[in-house]
């Protein structure tokens, strides 16, 4: 129960609202790139990650985590996260799901918005871009910035204690 508690910080309600934002204006663009300017459904979402990662390493390290140093390894991880996270919500989770979902005819016709010959596309990014936001929270906050979130807590805990 109280690792439940842990991850219901003020963290998690920054991340909410930074990831929020940055998930309805990447997965916009997104969208767009793919049903209007012709982007295919690989290069679309390639510069819809590309460019969220960018912004949420930024919130993490100016906004989540500021007053920390990022090294290298934190470098790495990032870059690590971001790959692993991409290949399996895109290249695993959004066909095996995309798949189900679109055996439902009203399903169906809520991914036809960018017309009919991109159904399966709009579906396989709507799915994919979910379970990369859930599957890149975790990886950011327990593989990538662990040690930022230790360090915040222990800062908090020793100021609530001084008071």
């Amino acid at each position: 129960m109280k690792k439940i508690r842990k991850m219901f910080d003020r963290t998690l309600i920054l991340y909410l609202i930074i990831g929020v934002s940055n998930f309805i204006i990447c997965t916009g663009l997104m969208f767009l790139l793919y049903n209007v300017a012709g982007f295919s459904e690989h290069t679309a979402p390639i510069v819809n990650y590309g460019l969220g990662s960018l912004i949420w390493y930024l919130a993490c390290r100016f906004i989540l985590f500021p007053g920390s140093k990022t090294t290298p390894r934190q470098l790495l991880r990032f870059l690590i996260d971001i790959v692993v996270c991409y290949l399996l919500s895109y290249y695993v989770v959004a066909p095996l799901c995309g798949h189900l979902v679109l055996k439902s005819k009203r399903m169906t016709q809520l991914f036809s918005f960018g017309g009919v010959e991109n159904i399966e596309g709009n579906c396989e990014m709507s799915i994919g871009a979910i379970a990369y936001a859930l599957l890149n929270y975790f990886g950011q906050r327990y593989y990538v910035f662990s040690n930022r979130m230790e360090y915040h807590r222990k800062k908090h805990k020793e100021h609530t204690q001084k008071q």
